[in-house]
């Protein structure tokens, strides 16, 4: 590890000279540190028995390369060239380094058998990890370093009102530079788990990946920083939009590999989607809602649940396929129907999920289905809104759900519907009492119909009292607590058991 910080340094150290010197003693100047720190890893490696085999030697040379080569090549008295291309260059740099570590495939497919009796007391992943990890974080800071030393950059010293002066590191760098490293070490990162079959491993790369959009988030505000991120965003996007795009594909590859999470955290990147658009550059820039992402999201989770059965992931899937109808609907001509529309789509499928998914969860869509027929019956007649749907039009709708949960509690045998088409049938029936006694007061006088209720409901009292004496009535009719005990049959004394004859 002191090799590579050693090595670095040297590295650092050429940036000021490549500006003195002649592009031939430049390239000479790159080969021999080049030279000088892969003869010296090797002679440590050799001196101390470590073996390290062909599939880490390789990269790490590469990467001891990339480190003499990127300051030879970005540097202006080298290779000259505009403005904006040494800025896409710089920019390149830690893309490269990314690339480099793909080399690394191999290496951890080949697993803990491949460095067993490496010649050091420690066994994988520390050895040769630890290393890698060195250049991973090598990488970050000499790309921060290329930029500061080769780019354009602000002034050096700013004022804080009242203040002492401060340091200001405006240059092109961002956080975002290191989004395409970040992606290829998660990559290892999963592969590693995979090859080790590590399951808590598998779920903790997928549930601390999103991390990586940290990288995105903007750092800095000063105006070399901002320009060169908005020609990024211009050309291939924003940050933040590229990186939703990585995970995606990162998921994609994980729920093809069967790693537990996968499928649900891509389908929430997806989602994000909805907001993010490629000129996304913080919670200020997201776009406005769309729905392909929704929509896509709910039909993927509805064929999943319908694959394994559950309701839940049905349920969520519905949610989803409606959030993103709910915005198709602004440019229909539903619009002034909108929230019907969904409810009534979320309403129906929530029933049918219900009525024919057998898990746990289904049963709670079946209490939630039925408590809503009642309770969209009482709003259907009082809300001011609907009052411009005439009243005949509102009951039969309302007698169609109640028919509905009548059917439905009759073939599924299920209490929460029978409750359901109680209270709907009694909302029915005193809506259509009241609206039939405002028909009649308005040709008869009030007290003369009034009479005539009374004098009806009587009528029907009497004649359900009769028919209950007469047992013309089923018992569960009537909400009786007790039942008739039928009379006692009279006990018999015990007969005599006699032993021998009778004298």
């Amino acid at each position: 590890l002191l090799l590579l910080l050693l090595f670095l340094g040297v590295s650092v150290s050429m940036d000021d000279l490549f500006s003195r010197i002649t592009p031939d003693q430049g390239m000479l100047l790159m080969i021999g540190g080049f030279l000088f720190s892969a003869v010296v890893s090797e002679a440590v490696l050799w001196g101390t028995g470590i073996r390290l085999g062909a599939r880490y030697r390789i990269p790490y040379h590469l990467f001891l390369a990339l480190f003499y080569f990127a300051p030879w090549w970005c540097s202006p008295e080298m290779h000259p060239r505009p403005a904006a291309e040494l800025e896409w260059t710089l920019f390149l740099f830690p893309v490269v380094g990314a690339i480099l570590f793909l080399f690394l495939l191999p290496a951890v497919r080949g697993g803990v058998s491949y460095v067993k009796g490496n010649g050091t007391p420690w066994g994988w992943p520390w050895f040769p990890w630890i290393a890698f990890g060195m250049f991973a974080a090598c990488i970050s800071l000499r790309s921060f370093a290329l930029c500061l030393t080769f780019g354009p950059a602000g002034p050096m010293w700013i004022t804080s009102g009242s203040g002492p002066r401060l340091i200001s590191f405006d240059t092109l760098w961002g956080f975002y530079f290191l989004i395409p490293l970040g992606f290829v070490l998660l990559l290892l990162l999963l592969e590693g788990s995979l090859v080790t079959k590590n399951k808590t491993f598998q779920a903790g790369v997928i549930r601390f990946s999103p991390l990586l959009l940290l990288l995105a988030m903007p750092a800095t505000t000063g105006p070399v920083h901002t320009g060169f991120l908005f020609k990024v965003t211009d050309v291939i996007g924003g940050p933040i939009w590229l990186t939703v795009w990585l995970l995606i594909g990162f998921y994609l590859l994980a729920a093809v590999r069967r790693v537990p999470g996968a499928m649900a955290a891509g389908l929430g990147a997806v989602a994000l989607l909805s907001i993010v658009g490629p000129q996304t550059l913080g919670s200020r820039t997201l776009i406005e809602p769309t729905p392909w992402p929704l929509l896509l999201d709910g039909g993927l989770l509805l064929m999943l649940g319908l694959r394994q059965r559950s309701s839940g992931i049905c349920a969520a899937g519905v949610l989803a396929a409606t959030a993103g109808i709910w915005l198709v609907i602004p440019d229909t001509v539903l619009f002034e129907y909108r929230f019907t529309t969904c409810f009534h789509l979320l309403w129906i499928s929530t029933l049918v999920l219900g009525l024919t998914m057998k898990d746990d969860f289904s049963r709670v869509l079946q209490c939630a289905s039925a408590l809503l027929v009642p309770l969209v019956a009482v709003v259907v007649i009082l809300n001011e809104r609907a009052a411009e749907i005439p009243l005949a039009w509102r009951l039969t709708y309302v007698a169609t759900w109640a028919a509905g949960c009548l059917l439905i509690a009759r073939l599924w045998s299920n209490r929460w519907f029978t409750y359901s088409f109680a209270a709907t049938l009694s909302i029915l029936l005193y809506t259509s009492a009241t609206y039939g006694f405002r028909l009649a007061t308005r040709t008869l006088d009030q007290s003369a119909v009034i009479a005539f209720l009374w004098s009806v409901g009587a009528l029907l009292l009497a004649f359900l009292i009769s028919a209950h004496k007469a047992r013309w009535l089923p018992e569960y009719a009537w909400m009786t607590f007790w039942k008739e005990k039928p009379a006692e049959e009279e006990l018999l004394p015990p007969s005599e058991v006699t032993s021998g004859d009778e004298e």
